[in-house]
């Protein structure tokens, strides 16, 4: 469509020159035709006047006329040829830039559809990444289950006695296959995650409470480790509406990563609340390794881990205990910030908000508005009601128009 009009544009451009040429040539050639006939009829014409003693003929005006028009024409050429020229010009520089605003909008157009389709691409991608990471998990701790079972059933001697030299492989092998059911468990909770299969239940809870339930599990890793444990705890409960579940999976998950990378010195868990924004908060905070400034903005992604690079410092994992924490705190509407320096250790800062509202789709807004506040009759309505009484001034008739 676009190169037929181009066409058709630049032809009408070409005869358009052509004819403004082509007029200008003729009109000179048909005033000579014309002259030499009206000069042919004035000898006849003038022995009439001459007798008639009468005004100029019409053919005498015609001439006159003919001769100030060919008089402009053959002054004014070279302006007419030129102007044809520069109306051409104009014309064809008015089809380049509608060629070139068309041709922009049609690579615009072109970017947006393949803009469109890469979106779409990496939306099945991630889908099935999640589908595949669900898939998989689930696969996988099936057989891992039994090996875990059968290894326990040996080592408790249920299928007898076994020497401690057994005894002790199987303690290593019992670890390592606990290890790979903890790397399972996380991609299956965060391929959960993901794809948004993880509801939340918002309950009354104390959050002193919740932090309390880990204290146990974490003072006998730390002991293994020497590393000191302290908890500052509230008197006050903290009473917060939250997910308990999640809350704990966001403190445990803090809390095995401070004992991951600290191999002396002490880990810190501090609850307080922030009256000025009715929050709850909870502190980690650690003297171990530490993440280097460049890191601390990525730390947060899925399967990052800060010191994977470094084989003296890797602690194994898949990196995505932070990722789980973040998808948490928003699901629960909290925030996570973190402070470290490399060497010195990190301090992560969960804050929770003490009365979590879910957010609800507009279409349950609005029927909740609808059914808590029913619509009101046209009477009660004050914009109705004042329009039906400027009809009853105007018409006692339309006072049935209130009801």
């Amino acid at each position: 469509m676009i190169e037929m009009s181009s066409r058709n544009v630049i032809l009408a451009a070409i005869v358009f020159a052509g004819l403004a040429v082509g007029t200008t040539l003729l009109a000179d050639e048909s005033y000579s035709s014309l002259k030499s006939v009206i000069q042919a009829a004035q000898p006849r014409e003038a022995t009439t006047h001459s007798r008639q003693g009468t005004k100029p003929s019409r053919e005498d005006l015609i001439s006159s006329r003919l001769d100030s028009l060919t008089a402009l024409l053959t002054s004014n050429r070279e302006l007419i040829v030129y102007g044809s020229i520069a109306s051409f010009g104009i014309l064809m520089m008015g089809l380049a830039i509608s060629n070139v605003s068309s041709n922009s909008k049609s690579k615009t157009a072109e970017q947006l559809e393949l803009l469109k389709q890469e979106k779409e691409k990496a939306e099945n991608l991630a889908k099935l990444k999640s589908e595949f990471l669900n898939q998989v998990s689930h696969e996988l701790r099936t057989p891992l289950a039994v090996i875990i079972g059968y290894i326990e059933c040996i080592t408790d001697g249920l299928y007898g006695e076994i020497e401690t030299k057994h005894q002790e492989i199987l303690q290593v092998v019992a670890k390592q296959s606990t290890h790979l059911k903890n790397m399972i468990d996380q991609i299956l909770i965060y391929s959960r995650l993901e794809a948004g299969k993880q509801p939340v239940r918002i309950e009354d809870l104390h959050l002193v409470k919740i932090v309390s339930e880990l204290r146990e599990t974490f003072e006998f890793l730390c002991r293994q480790k020497g590393i000191d444990l302290h908890w500052d705890l509230p008197r006050d409960p903290t009473p917060i509406r939250s997910d308990a579940v999640r809350v704990k999976e966001v403190v445990s998950n803090l809390l095995q990563n401070a004992v991951k990378y600290t191999d002396h010195g002490s880990i810190t868990v501090r609850v307080t609340s922030l009256p000025s924004t009715d929050s709850g908060v909870v502190e980690v905070k650690d003297t171990g390794m530490g993440i280097s400034e460049h890191h601390l903005a990525s730390i947060f992604e899925p399967f990052m881990q800060a010191h994977k690079t470094s084989s003296e410092n890797s602690r194994g994992g898949i990196g995505l205990g932070l990722s789980i924490v973040k998808k948490h705190l928003e699901q629960v509407k909290g925030t996570i910030t973190v402070e470290s320096e490399l060497g010195k250790g990190s301090t992560f800062r969960v804050v929770l908000p003490r009365n979590y509202e879910k957010q609800k789709s507009r279409t349950s807004q609005l029927l909740g508005l609808l059914r808590r506040h029913p619509s009101p009759s046209r009477a009660d309505h004050p914009i109705l009601k004042s329009n039906a009484e400027t009809r009853e001034q105007k018409s006692a008739n339309t006072s049935h128009a209130i009801g």
